[in-house]
């Protein structure tokens, strides 16, 4: 022992043990815990419900969005699944749009059409017009989705469907979609990736505190239990905070599946994006404190590998050098091979060759990220 540490000093075998011990937490996330979305499988769940489901889809439009009277609400409405509804709430005041959503709707049996119309000091926020859509809906299966969103198969709500069959809140994979394909946009992937995976890790034990806005559902049971929306003072959090509310023991269930993913439209400048991530981001604090300590553990260990193993390499002999190497190669072929796995089912592909510009650049966006508040808050109820 002696002649170790006049070989190496204890210094120098404090910071390979630092090395070693974020190691081993760096393994924790990627070996198990984000591991453990790869080996999810719904279908081993026991079935609470042993007929098919009838479905509510409920979806909010604001404003005379075009893309969504064209191309999102006939995808929805053209699912092949055998008894849903799709319900509009629109918010807006032009005539000639919503006449348009009324012709589509007397074309579709299934589809329900609601008018809500703020003006002046008043604003209609997003949890009034979802508890006006659930109130609309006629089924016990609530599934939201929002504009700006497509599902990726016409299949969607069947698998989303069997979700319902097997427990009461409901959360699939949404994924965001760009319209180019630069370093710049797949960091942008990788960071939502990264959030996505914090979340549906905890959602396959039970623990789920977030769902994708554009791809989640509850029953209306669990809605009723609780009275509705909670944190009313803010126009966003019904994919978080109210999730947070009503998740129960055995209540969740995650659906990955090909068929089960939605693409969101994201903005393809990098300050817009910035701003849509730190406007959804404004619930954060809110966020119990096993959660946020999750969240931020993955990316301080991650920090700090990276900084412990830089320094043991500079300053350590050359045999402690390649153990603090050995180390750094081992964390990084564990980490793609995790990732590249969870990001499949999760609905990304082909992340692997260019993963380490997200390892490196992560917790650098992530600082970035919350580092200032959104400019645009989240608007109060009036």
């Amino acid at each position: 022992m002696n002649n170790i540490l006049d070989s190496y000093t204890w210094q120098g075998l404090a910071l390979l043990a630092v090395v070693l011990l974020l190691f081993f937490v760096q393994l924790y996330y990627y070996g198990i815990a984000y591991y453990r979305i790869y080996r999810f499988r719904l279908m081993r769940r026991r079935r609470k419900v042993l007929e098919t489901p009838p479905i509510s889809v409920i979806v909010a439009v604001r404003g005379e969005d075009e893309k969504f009277l064209t191309e999102e609400l006939p995808a929805l409405l053209h699912q092949k699944y055998g008894h849903f509804e799709v319900v509009v709430v629109y918010i807006g005041n032009d005539v000639e749009y919503y006449e348009e959503l009324q012709n589509i709707r007397n074309n579709y049996s299934y589809m329900r059409l609601t008018k809500m119309s703020g003006s002046g000091r008043i604003y209609i926020s997003t949890k009034q017009a979802l508890n006006v859509g659930i109130k609309s809906a006629q089924y016990d299966s609530l599934l939201f989705t929002t504009t700006g969103a497509m599902p990726r198969s016409d299949e969607w709500l069947d698998f989303m469907a069997k979700g319902f069959e097997r427990g009461e809140v409901i959360v699939g994979s949404a994924v965001p979609h760009f319209q180019g394909n630069s370093i710049k946009t797949y960091i942008m992937r990788m960071v939502e990736l990264h959030r996505l995976r914090n979340a549906i890790s905890r959602g396959v034990i039970d623990k789920l505190y977030y769902a994708p806005r554009s791809n989640y559902g509850f029953s209306r049971r669990l809605y009723n239990s609780t009275r509705g929306y909670n944190h009313l003072g803010i126009d966003i959090g019904d994919n978080d905070l109210y999730i947070q509310d009503i998740v129960t023991p055995q209540a969740t269930a995650v659906v990955l599946s090909p068929h089960s993913i939605v693409e969101e439209d994201r903005p393809e400048g990098w300050s817009e994006w910035l701003e849509h991530i730190r406007y959804y981001d404004s619930t954060r604090k809110d966020y119990p404190l096993n959660v946020r300590t999750f969240i931020s553990r993955e990316r301080g260990s991650r920090m700090l590998f990276f900084l412990a193993t830089i320094v043991a390499i500079v300053v350590l002999p050359l045999e402690l050098k390649l153990a603090a190497i050995i180390f750094a190669l081992l964390r990084y072929a564990v980490v793609v091979w995790s990732s590249q796995r969870v990001a499949r089912k999760l609905g990304e592909r082909n992340i692997a060759l260019k993963y380490w510009i997200y390892d490196l650049s992560g917790p650098i966006i992530e600082w970035i990220i919350s580092s200032n508040e959104s400019h645009n808050t989240p608007k109060l109820w009036r």
